[in-house]
């Protein structure tokens, strides 16, 4: 049987940390899975193709004929690695400073959910933006396989019979007209084809300075204009259609997006490629124990018309 010693300190500690770790980091709450399809991976990267529409459901004449979607774009979600960590000097195991050491995994477990978030959050942060900043402040290219941000006026088609271009992008304030006006613009939407497309918006998402706006536009019986008391006793459309998500990551009090939440979890992905994993090794020579966390993953978009975006001017 082999005796854990004293200056393996580190061994001693691991199984402590570590528990503290993943009990912190699965405590903490994450809009994550509320969004985003989250799935696994086991591939270097992960690729979606997007093809097109397709055209009328003709009437039987005979024989069935057999319609050509038109390939439209591809999206690559590449795995880029995340780790971070920290040290434990003997001293502080031996003078048994547990309030120290135990308040470390749990920081790292915080950090690991916060730069998750983060990345998720970009999505909406830079809807409108080709080139985005990461948590770095390295800037990178943030634009859909069809080469233009999630939210714009510009989204093409490779369909010789479809629209030049069609839009998902607004400048309203969020407000009881505003929020229909989206919901109708939506529902307007057509596929590269030209035809309608099912969408049905049914979740709200905004950042923390449009909560409680958007709690009243969502939960009131009355029809919620901002001080104009001559509409106070119509009813509110909007009672009860949507789901409000507000997410603290949302760095912009002012925009707001529209989504069908049935396309959002269709289109928005997140690939786990490495799970969060805690680990630790010990330095002999330098008697410091190491514990680090790492982590591969992957988010975007592979199509919009899930969502309307509104980013009002400051």
């Amino acid at each position: 049987m082999t005796v854990a010693r004293r200056e393996h300190f580190g061994e001693l500690l691991e199984p402590g940390l570590s528990e503290i770790f993943y009990n912190v980091y699965e405590q903490i709450p994450s809009m994550i899975p509320e969004i985003f399809s989250v799935q696994s991976s086991d591939k270097p990267y992960e690729k979606d193709l997007s093809i097109g529409a397709m055209g009328m459901f003709r009437k039987f004449t005979g024989t069935v004929q057999y319609d050509r979607p038109y390939v439209q774009y591809e999206k690559i979600y590449e795995f880029p690695e995340y780790a971070d960590g920290f040290q434990i000097e003997r001293k502080l195991y031996d003078d048994e400073m547990y309030g120290i050491i135990n308040r470390r995994p749990a920081d790292l477990a915080e950090a690991a959910v916060r730069r998750r978030e983060m990345d998720a959050a970009m999505v909406f942060n830079y809807a409108e933006a080709a080139v985005a900043v990461d948590p770095e402040g390295n800037q990178i290219p943030w634009v859909g396989g069809d080469g233009v941000p999630l939210c714009s006026d510009e989204h093409p088609t490779r369909s010789p019979d479809g629209p030049p271009k069609r839009a998902n992008l607004g400048s309203l304030a969020l407000n009881h007209a505003n929020l229909q006006t989206t919901k109708n613009l939506m529902r307007q939407f057509v596929d590269d084809r030209g035809n309608k497309v099912a969408v049905v918006p049914d979740t709200l998402i905004v950042g923390v300075g449009l909560e409680e706006i958007a709690w009243e536009l969502v939960s009131s019986e009355k029809k919620t204009t901002l001080g104009q008391s001559e509409n106070i006793n119509n009813p509110n459309i909007h009672q009860g259609k949507y789901k409000l998500i507000v997410w603290d990551y949302l760095a912009d009090d002012n925009r707001w997006f529209l989504a069908d939440s049935r396309y959002m979890k269709r289109f928005l992905k997140w690939y786990n490629r490495v799970p969060i994993e805690f680990k630790m090794e010990e330095d002999f020579d330098t008697l410091v124990a190491k514990f680090r966390a790492y982590m591969r993953y992957a988010c975007g978009w592979s199509d919009w018309f899930w969502v309307y975006g509104n980013i009002p001017s400051s």
